[in-house]
């Protein structure tokens, strides 16, 4: 589960909303730092497997990117 002081930092991301962050938390994403470092299109893989919706398009996927960028710029190395 996603604590809320997480949930806030994730929501900061350009275009990162509620059910995105709905999404990563089903995929088992429940901290900022589980994204540094990561490949958008295989956290959207992670989340399609998951949750047995359609792929997540373009604009779902430069969102996780946005969020990337932002674990990226807050974590350093982590």
């Amino acid at each position: 589960m996603i604590e809320a002081s997480e949930r806030a930092r994730m929501l900061r991301a350009y275009s990162i909303g509620p059910r995105m962050i709905a999404y990563l938390e089903e995929a088992g994403i429940t901290r900022l730092e589980d994204l540094a470092d990561a490949a958008a299109e295989q956290i959207a893989m992670r989340i399609d497997i998951v949750s047995g919706r359609p792929p997540l398009n373009r604009l779902g996927i430069q969102a996780i990117r946005n969020l990337i960028e932002l674990a990226n710029r807050e974590c350093g190395p982590c």
